[in-house]
């Protein structure tokens, strides 16, 4: 994230006219930057959850993209994501159900990502 200070004052170093506020006054802008320049997941929120959970994850480049939920035995439960995504911050909801469209019991699950040659997996607890 980059800070840039501005003022509608011409004379100043840091004037920038998309800075300007109605009243004259100083701004301050902030830029975010659009594209993450890691992968990575985030925690699911809400988590513990019920019945629909959100799944947060940065992709810093165009890549083959994997989410995959599995139970605390290993077993697949679903396959949220497969599919070559471009750049950016992402983010896919869980509604607690499996490859069928069945209702999963609740307990502890593990959703894991792969992207190019990043993978990371984390748990999120389904409560009823």
């Amino acid at each position: 994230m980059n800070i840039i200070s501005g003022c509608t004052n011409s004379d100043s170093a840091n004037y920038d006219p998309d800075a300007t506020i109605d009243d004259g006054s100083c701004a301050l802008v902030i830029e975010t930057p659009i594209f993450p320049d890691q992968n990575g997941i985030t925690s699911t929120y809400p988590n513990p959850f019920n019945p629909i959970t959100t799944i947060r994850y940065d992709l810093p480049e165009q890549s083959h993209v994997n989410i995959v939920i599995y139970d605390m035995l290993g077993r697949e439960v679903t396959h949220l994501v497969n599919a070559t995504l471009e750049a950016g911050y992402r983010s896919i909801q869980w509604n607690s159900t499996n490859s069928f469209g069945k209702p999963v019991s609740a307990g502890v699950y593990i959703y894991r990502i792969q992207a190019g040659k990043f993978m990371q997996a984390r748990k999120m607890v389904l409560l009823k």
